[in-house]
C-alpha cells in the first residue's frame, strides 16, 4: 500500500478551493428592519430568505466572511437520517416523536432539493441513494427491527444481508446494508452560494465581518449591536450553531447547551471509473452504524469525500488523513492504492439529545445544534422559524422543543475526547 497522502496534500476545503468570495454589496444597512439574523450559514441565510420572500425586511449579520464557516466544510451530505437512532430518539421522547423525527428529516431532504430546483442552484445534487453498513450482527438486527419505522417514515428501504451486501458495497467487512433510496449529495459550498444569492437577489442584506455583541429587550421590540453600530428590529434570530459564542447573554446561556465537535472531511485523487465503481457499484453515498460514523461519498465524477473520527485527536491533519482513509482501505480493497489531497476540518454542534432545536430564548428565536446533519436539518428549520415568525406554520415541528441542557457542561468540552474513546469502547463492547 503506497502513502495515502498526495504529493500536492492540502489542508485547504476542496470545496472552496476556486470559488472567489461572494461579491461583496453597497447598500448601506437601515437602522431598523423587521427581523434580524444573527449567522449566515445555512439557517440564517434559509430563515432569512423564506422572510424576505414574504416582504419583510432582513439583515444578517455574519461575523466573518460569509461561506468560510462550517456550511462549505461539512461533506455535503443530504440524507434522510438523523444523527440519533431511532431507539435512542424513542427512549427520551417516545415512539411517536421518534417517528415524527425521522419523518421531517425526509421532509428536510425534501425542502432543500426543492429550493435548489426553485432557485436554480448549480451545486451538483446528486440522487442516488445511501447505504447504511452494520458494523455488527447486532447493529444489522437493530436496522431490521426498525425496517417499518424506516419504511414509514423514509419511503424506499432495502435490507440486504451479509451475502448480498456486494451488490451496494465493495467490502465484506460489514454484516449486511440497509438501503435508503431517496438520499442524496450535493458540492456544499456551492449550496450555500447559492442560498445566500437567492437571499440577496430577495432583498436581505447581508453584512459581513460583523459580530453581534449584545442583543436587548425593548418596548417595541429588540436593540442589537453589530459592528459597534446599534440596529432595532421586531425579531431576532440566532442561527450560529457551531459558533455560538459569549458575546450576548443569550448567546452564553444557549452555548452551554451544546457541545462543540471537531468534525474532518478529505477528498481523494481522481480515480478511474471502474474503481470507483468498485468501490460504491452505484454510486449511492455510504455510512456505517457505529455511533461516531464513517461516511463516503462520490464527489463529483472521479473524486471521493470521506468524512469520520469526529471528536478524534490526531495531532495534525496529515496523521488524521491517513488514519480516517486507513479505516476504508482496510475494508474496501480497491482503495488501497487510492491518495488523498484534500484533508481539512470544521466543528459542527452537538445537542444532549442529539437531534437540532428551534425554539424561542427570552424572546429570541434559534435554530442551534445540528449534530453533524447541517446541510439538510439547518436548511429546512430555517425555514420553519421563517414559518412560525409569519404565522404560517399549520404543524409544529418535532425539532421545536426546548434545547435541553447538558449536564456537567462546564467540563463537556475538556472531557471531549474522552467521551468520544468511551462512545468508540461500547461501539466495539456491544457489537
Amino acid at each position: 500500500m503506497t502513502d495515502a497522502l498526495s504529493e500536492r496534500f492540502s489542508t485547504e476545503p476542496y470545496w472552496t478551493e476556486s470559488l472567489p468570495p461572494l461579491p461583496r454589496t453597497s447598500r448601506e444597512l437601515p437602522n431598523n428592519v423587521d427581523v434580524i439574523v444573527v449567522g449566515g450559514g445555512y439557517a440564517g441565510l434559509s430563515t432569512a430568505l423564506t422572510l424576505a420572500r414574504a416582504n419583510k425586511s432582513v439583515i444578517v449579520f455574519e461575523a466573518g466572511r460569509v461561506g468560510e464557516g462550517a456550511s462549505s466544510r461539512s461533506a455535503g451530505s443530504l440524507g434522510n437520517l438523523p444523527k440519533a437512532k431511532l431507539a435512542q430518539i424513542t427512549a427520551r421522547y417516545g415512539a411517536d416523536v421518534a417517528r415524527e423525527v425521522y419523518r421531517e428529516a425526509r421532509l428536510a431532504r425534501e425542502y432543500v432539493e426543492r429550493i435548489i430546483v426553485d432557485e436554480n442552484i448549480d451545486c451538483n445534487l446528486q440522487t442516488r441513494g445511501r447505504v447504511v453498513a452494520a458494523h455488527s450482527e447486532r447493529a444489522y438486527a437493530k436496522l431490521e427491527a426498525s425496517l417499518p419505522t424506516f419504511r414509514q417514515t423514509m419511503g424506499e428501504v432495502e435490507l440486504l444481508n451479509s451475502a448480498r451486501q456486494s451488490a451496494e458495497i465493495g467490502s465484506d467487512a460489514f454484516h449486511g446494508v440497509l438501503v435508503v433510496k431517496s438520499s442524496a449529495t450535493l458540492q456544499p459550498a456551492l449550496f450555500h452560494r447559492g442560498l445566500a444569492h437567492a437571499a440577496l437577489g430577495a432583498g436581505v442584506f447581508l453584512a459581513e465581518q460583523r459580530r453581534v455583541t449584545d442583543i436587548s429587550r425593548t418596548n417595541y421590540g429588540f436593540e442589537v449591536v453589530a459592528g459597534g453600530h446599534r440596529y432595532t428590529s421586531s425579531e431576532v434570530i440566532v442561527a450560529t450553531n457551531a459558533e455560538t459564542g459569549r458575546d450576548t447573554s443569550i448567546m452564553r446561556t444557549l452555548r452551554r447547551r451544546l457541545t462543540i465537535v471537531p468534525a474532518f472531511a478529505l477528498v481523494t485523487e481522481e480515480m478511474p471509473a471502474d474503481q470507483m465503481r468498485a468501490v460504491l457499484p452505484h454510486l449511492r453515498s455510504f455510512s456505517d452504524t457505529l455511533q461516531i460514523l464513517h461516511y463516503m461519498a462520490p464527489a463529483g465524477d472521479k473524486r471521493l469525500v470521506v468524512s469520520g473520527r469526529a471528536g478524534r485527536s490526531d495531532r495534525d491533519l496529515r496523521t488524521k488523513a491517513r488514519r480516517l482513509f486507513g479505516f476504508f482501505q482496510t475494508r474496501f480493497p480497491a482503495l488501497r492504492d487510492a491518495r488523498v489531497s484534500h484533508c481539512w476540518s470544521g466543528t459542527f454542534a452537538l445537542t444532549d439529545d442529539w437531534i437540532p432545536h428551534i425554539g424561542v430564548e427570552e424572546g429570541v428565536h434559534y435554530m442551534l445544534g445540528c449534530c453533524g446533519v447541517g446541510v439538510p436539518m439547518s436548511t429546512y428549520l430555517g425555514h420553519r422559524i421563517g414559518l412560525k415568525i409569519l404565522g404560517e406554520e399549520t404543524q409544529a415541528s418535532a425539532y421545536d422543543r426546548p434545547l435541553p441542557s447538558i449536564p456537567y457542561w462546564p467540563a463537556n468540552n475538556i472531557f471531549l475526547p474522552a467521551a468520544v474513546r468511551a462512545l468508540a469502547l461500547r461501539d466495539r463492547l456491544f457489537r
